[in-house]
């Protein structure tokens, strides 16, 4: 009976992946009970209304969240309810399938370019790290699902699958719309491929008219959800509001000069940020463009003369390299006319660059690598089997440390007296845990700086007036504290310690703020409180008070 021989390329890639997720296991479950992605933060702040509909009322950032939760995402979240599944939990186990399906498209979709087992590997390889090190992939949100949905179009376009194609554009516009449309852009240079006679057959353009209006429609529609909290910012007015304007805001898009860094940021450059750059000048810039954009026209200027062991779908699949670029930049450049009206301009290009840059920069490598491993084999024996140890361990410390961007809360504590509030508490104040608060125990938050997303006018609006509000609490002064607690309906007040005694807000709520930034120290205050009979909880991180000693009418 014959036996089968172990692809160790393959094995390598699996163990790899392996421990990937064995990185993230430990990290995501293990590290603490309130640990959550950093951006689930603001995507799950609804949370609460899935399993009770009545849940957070009169609560802006539950309101504006659950609209910005698109079609698909919002039904994976109540079907994991329907299971018995957290919203917290199902945001973080959806890590697992994810990088599972993207690292099987990976490697089918690497195999679609070469034959060649090294170069497929290294390409494959090439893809999830960048992937990993994005940190999409762990955020729980919809933009966790942009890469696997990407390699499947890719793969559908490379393979002439188009139903393929088709279903990943259709699960891409109703969970992340922008790398949909660029995605139909290279479907519409594929099927019109200019090598072939024109006029292009019916087929091709009746299939491509389905797919524009399939993911046009699905785009429309989950625009119209946002439509009561615009319009959209334009970019002279985000010129002006801190998150966006500093290099140290939530949502910034300038670098150190206040210049706009389309170029290469994580929010609106054109660059996939592989190695995190922010600004036109940083030089970090070069090292993305190395890792993403130059290999794609490295490969097209070189691609008559490619191995000569080609995969059977080569003359489909290397074409959708170039067409990626010309896509990402006609896209991109769109959303950058009109930045904010349709996302972020960096939606568009990055997601879709860093996948299909990365494959060509694998390919690159790995084509190198490929003819020197074949010289050193019959030269140097020695000498190969050296670098294939370092790049063993190169590959395991790059696999070993993937970007989860997860948030652990300074105050456990403070979380653990949160969660055992009753389920309609309203809480307002001024402390970086508060962010973790409305996913993580589903009671109200006024207004926190993580979720201080400006793109919206009326929600930025009404946010930074509740950020204002908690700021003026926060000063303890009669008759604001009891005027403000009333009108808001306060029911527990949570302060960082240091705030109180200092005045000086913590850098995430002055990033977020225009001046001042600062209030008079207030932790004398707190025993004019404690003699009115209030509830008040201090430890040396954060002060809780309890409101309804301000809320009992006059004696």
């Amino acid at each position: 009976m014959p036996t089968r021989r172990i692809d160790a390329g393959l094995t390598l890639f699996v163990g790899l992946i392996i421990l990937t997720m064995a990185r993230y296991g430990v990290e995501a479950f293990a590290a603490g009970p309130w640990t959550m992605a950093d951006d689930a933060r603001q995507f799950l702040a609804w949370g609460a209304r899935i399993g009770n509909p009545a849940a957070m009322p009169h609560d802006v950032l539950a309101d504006y969240w659950q609209h910005a939760a698109p079609p698909l995402y919002r039904a994976l979240l109540y079907g994991a309810n329907a299971l018995g599944i957290g919203t917290v939990q199902i945001a973080s186990l959806l890590a697992f399938p994810l990088i599972g399906v993207s690292a099987l498209l990976t490697w089918r979709l690497a195999g679609c370019f070469t034959a060649d087992r090294s170069r497929q590997l290294i390409a494959a390889l090439c893809v999830m790290a960048a992937i990993l090190h994005n940190d999409s992939i762990f955020s729980g949100t919809p933009r966790a699902f942009a890469s696997p949905l990407i390699l499947t179009m890719m793969l559908g376009m490379a393979t002439r699958r188009h139903g393929l194609t088709l279903a990943g554009l259709l699960l891409s516009s109703l969970i992340y719309p922008a790398p949909a449309i660029t995605c139909l852009g290279i479907f519409a240079l594929h099927l019109m491929d200019w090598r072939k006679p024109w006029p292009p057959r019916w087929q091709s353009v009746t299939m491509l008219a389905l797919a524009g209006i399939m993911v046009v429609a699905s785009g429309l529609f989950f625009k119209a959800g946002l439509a009561d909290w615009g319009p959209t910012l334009l970019l002279d007015e985000a010129r002006h509001i801190p998150s966006i304007a500093a290099f140290d805001g939530r949502s910034s898009i300038v670098d150190k000069h206040g210049d706009i860094a389309w170029l290469c940021s994580a929010r609106i450059g054109f660059l996939p940020a592989i190695v995190n750059c922010q600004g036109n000048a940083d030089p970090r810039l070069i090292l993305n463009a190395l890792l993403s954009v130059l290999p794609i026209i490295a490969l097209w200027i070189v691609g008559g003369r490619r191995a000569k062991d080609a995969s059977p779908n080569a003359a489909t699949a290397w074409p959708l390299l170039i067409y990626s670029l010309l896509s990402s930049l006609i896209c991109y450049s769109l959303a950058a006319l009109v930045a904010f009206t349709f996302h972020l301009p960096a939606r568009y290009s990055q997601p879709v660059l860093l996948v299909m840059g990365s494959l060509a920069f694998g390919l690159l490598i790995g084509g190198w690598w490929s003819r020197g491993m074949d010289r050193l084999a019959r030269s140097r024996p020695t000498a190969r089997t050296a670098i294939i140890g370092i790049a063993a361990l190169l590959g395991m410390a790059a696999f070993a440390t993937p970007k989860m961007r997860l948030v652990h809360p300074a105050s456990p504590d403070l979380l653990a007296l949160v969660a055992n509030t009753p389920g309609g508490t309203r809480i307002a104040g001024i402390d970086d845990d508060l962010a973790i608060v409305p996913a993580r125990t589903g009671r109200t938050v006024l207004a926190t700086p993580e979720h201080d997303i400006p793109y919206h006018r009326r929600y930025h609006r009404e946010h930074q007036a509740l950020l204002r509000s908690s700021m003026a609490m926060a000063e303890l002064r009669q008759p604001t504290l009891t005027a403000e607690v009333r009108r808001l309906d306060i029911d527990l007040l949570i302060f960082d310690r240091h705030f109180l005694e200092s005045g000086i807000l913590p850098a995430s709520y002055s990033a977020a703020l225009p001046p001042p930034h600062r209030i008079a120290p207030s932790i004398d205050r707190i025993a004019p409180l404690r003699a009115a009979s209030c509830r008040v909880i201090e430890t040396p991180q954060w002060v809780a008070i309890f409101t309804s000693c301000l809320k009992q009418p006059a004696p």
